[in-house]
Protein backbone atom coordinates (compact mmCIF):
# COMPACT_ATOMS: atom_id res chain seq x y z
CA UNK A 1 0.00 0.00 0.00
CA UNK A 2 2.66 2.40 0.54
CA UNK A 3 4.51 1.58 -2.71
CA UNK A 4 1.05 2.52 -4.22
CA UNK A 5 1.27 6.17 -2.99
CA UNK A 6 4.88 6.26 -3.76
CA UNK A 7 4.78 5.95 -7.91
CA UNK A 8 1.64 8.51 -7.73
CA UNK A 9 3.70 11.29 -5.66
CA UNK A 10 6.51 10.19 -8.56
CA UNK A 11 4.51 10.42 -11.17
CA UNK A 12 2.61 13.64 -10.42
CA UNK A 13 6.04 15.91 -10.03
CA UNK A 14 7.12 15.18 -13.40
CA UNK A 15 3.61 16.48 -14.84
CA UNK A 16 3.94 19.80 -12.37
CA UNK A 17 7.35 20.16 -13.25
CA UNK A 18 6.26 20.06 -16.84
CA UNK A 19 3.23 22.87 -16.12
CA UNK A 20 5.58 24.92 -14.12
CA UNK A 21 8.24 25.12 -17.40
CA UNK A 22 5.66 25.05 -19.95
CA UNK A 23 4.13 28.55 -18.26
CA UNK A 24 7.38 30.02 -17.74
CA UNK A 25 8.26 30.02 -21.80
CA UNK A 26 4.44 31.18 -22.12
CA UNK A 27 4.87 34.22 -19.87
CA UNK A 28 8.43 34.27 -21.57
CA UNK A 29 7.08 34.55 -25.65
CA UNK A 30 4.66 37.25 -23.83
CA UNK A 31 7.55 39.75 -23.22
CA UNK A 32 9.79 38.94 -26.21
CA UNK A 33 9.91 40.46 -29.74
CA UNK A 34 9.89 37.31 -32.09
CA UNK A 35 8.38 33.66 -31.41
CA UNK A 36 8.85 31.68 -34.71
CA UNK A 37 6.63 29.03 -35.63
CA UNK A 38 8.11 25.39 -34.53
CA UNK A 39 10.23 25.13 -31.76
CA UNK A 40 9.70 27.49 -29.68
CA UNK A 41 12.18 30.29 -29.79
CA UNK A 42 12.10 33.03 -27.26
CA UNK A 43 14.30 36.57 -27.97
CA UNK A 44 15.04 38.46 -24.74
CA UNK A 45 15.36 42.10 -25.12
CA UNK A 46 14.78 45.17 -23.05
CA UNK A 47 14.47 48.59 -24.39
CA UNK A 48 16.95 50.99 -22.51
CA UNK A 49 15.92 54.43 -21.24
CA UNK A 50 18.12 57.19 -22.56
CA UNK A 51 21.14 58.34 -20.34
CA UNK A 52 22.54 61.25 -18.98
CA UNK A 53 19.43 64.18 -19.79
CA UNK A 54 20.92 67.76 -19.34
CA UNK A 55 19.10 70.97 -19.91
CA UNK A 56 20.06 74.21 -20.06
CA UNK A 57 18.66 77.85 -21.33
CA UNK A 58 20.00 78.13 -24.56
CA UNK A 59 20.98 81.72 -25.40
CA UNK A 60 18.88 84.90 -24.14
CA UNK A 61 17.64 87.60 -25.62
CA UNK A 62 15.92 90.39 -23.93
CA UNK A 63 12.09 90.37 -24.28
CA UNK A 64 12.33 87.37 -26.66
CA UNK A 65 10.91 83.87 -25.95
CA UNK A 66 13.63 81.32 -23.09
CA UNK A 67 14.93 78.79 -25.75
CA UNK A 68 16.08 75.62 -23.95
CA UNK A 69 18.30 73.02 -25.13
CA UNK A 70 17.64 69.09 -24.05
CA UNK A 71 20.79 66.70 -24.64
CA UNK A 72 20.48 63.31 -23.63
CA UNK A 73 23.14 59.87 -24.37
CA UNK A 74 21.13 57.55 -27.05
CA UNK A 75 19.66 54.41 -25.78
CA UNK A 76 21.42 50.89 -26.51
CA UNK A 77 18.33 49.14 -27.43
CA UNK A 78 18.13 47.94 -30.99
CA UNK A 79 14.16 47.84 -30.54
CA UNK A 80 14.51 51.68 -30.31
CA UNK A 81 12.24 53.39 -32.75
CA UNK A 82 12.16 57.12 -31.80
CA UNK A 83 12.49 59.73 -28.78
CA UNK A 84 9.84 61.67 -27.13
CA UNK A 85 10.83 64.56 -25.32
CA UNK A 86 8.43 65.60 -22.72
CA UNK A 87 8.30 68.99 -20.45
CA UNK A 88 6.44 69.64 -16.97
CA UNK A 89 6.99 72.40 -14.19
CA UNK A 90 6.80 70.24 -11.85
CA UNK A 91 9.34 67.13 -11.30
CA UNK A 92 6.46 65.05 -10.68
CA UNK A 93 4.33 66.07 -13.88
CA UNK A 94 2.14 66.10 -15.38
CA UNK A 95 4.56 65.85 -18.22
CA UNK A 96 3.52 67.00 -21.88
CA UNK A 97 5.16 65.56 -25.12
CA UNK A 98 7.03 68.56 -26.78
CA UNK A 99 8.86 66.33 -29.47
CA UNK A 100 8.72 63.10 -31.52
CA UNK A 101 12.25 62.34 -32.78
CA UNK A 102 13.86 60.16 -35.29
CA UNK A 103 16.57 57.94 -33.04
CA UNK A 104 19.49 59.45 -34.59
CA UNK A 105 18.70 62.54 -32.37
CA UNK A 106 20.21 63.64 -29.38
CA UNK A 107 19.30 66.71 -29.03
CA UNK A 108 15.84 68.79 -29.12
CA UNK A 109 15.11 72.75 -28.78
CA UNK A 110 12.65 73.58 -27.26
CA UNK A 111 11.24 77.07 -28.30
CA UNK A 112 7.91 77.07 -27.81
CA UNK A 113 6.07 79.80 -27.21
CA UNK A 114 4.40 78.61 -24.11
CA UNK A 115 7.91 79.21 -21.99
CA UNK A 116 7.79 81.78 -19.50
CA UNK A 117 10.58 84.14 -17.99
CA UNK A 118 11.75 82.79 -14.32
CA UNK A 119 10.01 79.48 -14.65
CA UNK A 120 11.54 76.18 -13.32
CA UNK A 121 10.91 73.72 -16.06
CA UNK A 122 11.68 69.55 -15.84
CA UNK A 123 12.26 67.78 -19.30
CA UNK A 124 12.48 64.22 -19.46
CA UNK A 125 13.21 62.03 -22.32
CA UNK A 126 11.90 58.47 -23.35
CA UNK A 127 13.06 55.07 -25.97
CA UNK A 128 10.31 54.38 -27.58
CA UNK A 129 9.38 51.06 -29.48
CA UNK A 130 5.69 50.79 -30.69
CA UNK A 131 3.72 51.09 -27.27
CA UNK A 132 6.46 50.24 -25.18
CA UNK A 133 8.49 53.62 -23.54
CA UNK A 134 11.56 53.81 -21.11
CA UNK A 135 12.07 56.97 -19.68
CA UNK A 136 14.85 58.85 -18.69
CA UNK A 137 15.52 60.65 -15.35
CA UNK A 138 14.27 64.18 -15.77
CA UNK A 139 16.45 67.49 -15.60
CA UNK A 140 15.39 70.82 -15.08
CA UNK A 141 16.59 74.41 -15.53
CA UNK A 142 15.00 78.01 -14.58
CA UNK A 143 14.56 80.08 -17.39
CA UNK A 144 15.92 83.65 -16.74
CA UNK A 145 13.91 87.03 -16.39
CA UNK A 146 12.86 88.70 -19.61
CA UNK A 147 15.63 91.17 -18.97
CA UNK A 148 18.05 87.92 -19.19
CA UNK A 149 19.03 88.76 -15.11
Amino acid sequence: MLKGRTYRRLAILPLALCLMLASTQIALAVFSKAVTGGPLTVASATLAAPTKTSVSQANCRPNKTPEITVTWSASSSSYLTSYSVERATASNGPYTSVASLATSYTSYADSSAALGYSTTYYYRVSAVYKSWTAVSSSASVKTLSKSCA
